[in-house]
Formats: C-alpha cells, sequence, structure tokens
C-alpha cells in the first residue's frame, strides 16, 4: 500500500523535535492541533527549522491525519 498525503496551508505556531503545532481548520473550531513530524512529508520537515510563530506554511501531511483533523 502506498502512502498517501494531502497538501494543507495553515499558520505555523510552535515546531518540537517530534511535533509541529499549526492553527486547526475554522470550520472544526479552530484552535491549535498538532501533528506528529513523523506524519510530515520528509521534503516539507525541512522547512519548519526556517519559519517562526505566525508564519504560512504549505506542506504535505498523511491523508488520514490531514482528514482527521478536520483539513480534508
Amino acid at each position: 500500500m502506498s502512502e498517501s498525503y494531502r497538501t494543507i496551508t495553515t499558520k505555523l505556531r510552535d515546531i518540537r523535535p517530534k511535533a509541529i503545532f499549526v492553527d486547526g481548520p475554522a470550520m472544526h473550531g479552530g484552535g491549535t492541533v498538532s501533528i506528529p513530524r513523523s506524519l510530515i512529508h520528509g521534503g516539507d520537515d525541512l522547512k519548519f527549522d526556517r519559519l517562526f510563530d505566525g508564519d504560512e506554511v504549505t506542506f504535505r501531511v498523511m491523508s488520514w491525519k490531514a482528514e482527521d483533523l478536520g483539513f480534508a
């Protein structure tokens, strides 16, 4: 089974070694949600080290996680 990714665009809120924190979709209550870095496409994970709180970011995350958080 191949891995399926969904591209999402949101605002970054925090970066930790094992997860990133971003603004959740407004239609699902907004707020900050966490996404494990292991579920982010490896090519996109590298860009987080150059970003700051409030920066808009577009990246690929595993489809099932995007759906779980309401991004799909």
